[in-house]
């Protein structure tokens, strides 16, 4: 299940996971604004609409028409979330923790893994994405599981970086630039880097949660922009970094 699965980045990997075979469930404050665009993508037509209001030319939605004749797809509410044996966390970042607070009972001590995308240092024009206290964890996932507090639950990292507009539903835009840095515990690592892998993209593993902070959208350094030069030109990885 997707929370903040109409969002650009939501409604393009719903399209990508299904398309690769995955029972996805589009989730949305109400269950009426995902059916539309459920049934727009079920339709074979894809799903196109342009961004208005504060984050215009920010990027529009543009999933491609795809036969969508095999898709398990689904609406649902935010609610119904926590049936999902995977909860993927899609939304900004301050919004995450209200949803999954309203949904915590259908989660804790139920053994389900959370993937957690959200970026509270990726600064928008509507205002979200303003950052952490300095005083406390500086990666939005370990907050989110310290506000959990439930130890069945096993978290991941991942899509952090990658822009929507590259997520088609039969793989990477930039078939050259296929590279997802994921990091976790290791048996929700183990899930996402298969669930990449289906949808043709190639994942690459970075640690456990002790490295989450290291990997926020958002958040440059020269010390991180070599790194990865070094790991291009030695390693082959080919990050997908926006183009």
């Amino acid at each position: 299940s997707v929370i903040g699965g109409i969002g650009r980045m939501g409604v393009h990997l719903c399209a990508a996971w299904a398309n690769a075979g995955y029972d996805v469930t589009m989730c949305s404050r109400t269950k009426e604004k995902s059916q539309a665009i459920v049934d727009e993508l079920l339709s074979g037509n894809g799903y196109q609409k342009k961004v208005t209001g504060p984050n215009a030319g920010q990027g529009d939605y543009c999933v491609p028409p795809c036969d969508a004749t095999d898709w398990k797809l689904k609406a649902g509410d935010n609610t119904e979330a926590g049936a999902a044996d995977m909860i993927v966390l899609g939304t900004m970042y301050e919004q995450a923790w209200p949803i999954l607070e309203s949904i915590a009972s259908d989660v804790k001590g139920k053994g389900k893994t959370i993937l957690d995308m959200t970026n509270p240092f990726m600064t928008r024009p509507d205002g979200y994405g303003a950052g952490l206290p300095k005083d406390g964890p500086q990666a939005g996932i370990l907050i989110h599981k310290k506000l959990l507090d439930d130890p069945t639950v096993k978290w991941a990292g991942a899509y952090k970086h990658i822009l929507w507009t590259l997520l088609l539903p039969n793989g990477p835009k930039n078939t050259s630039r296929p590279d997802i840095e994921v990091f976790g515990d290791v048996e929700a690592v183990d899930q996402v880097v298969e669930l990449i892998y289906r949808h043709k993209w190639r994942p690459i593993v970075r640690g456990g949660l002790d490295v989450a902070y290291k990997f926020e959208g958002g958040k440059v350094s020269c010390g991180k922009i070599l790194g990865n030069m070094k790991r291009e030109m030695f390693q082959g990885e080919k990050l997908s970094v926006g183009w």
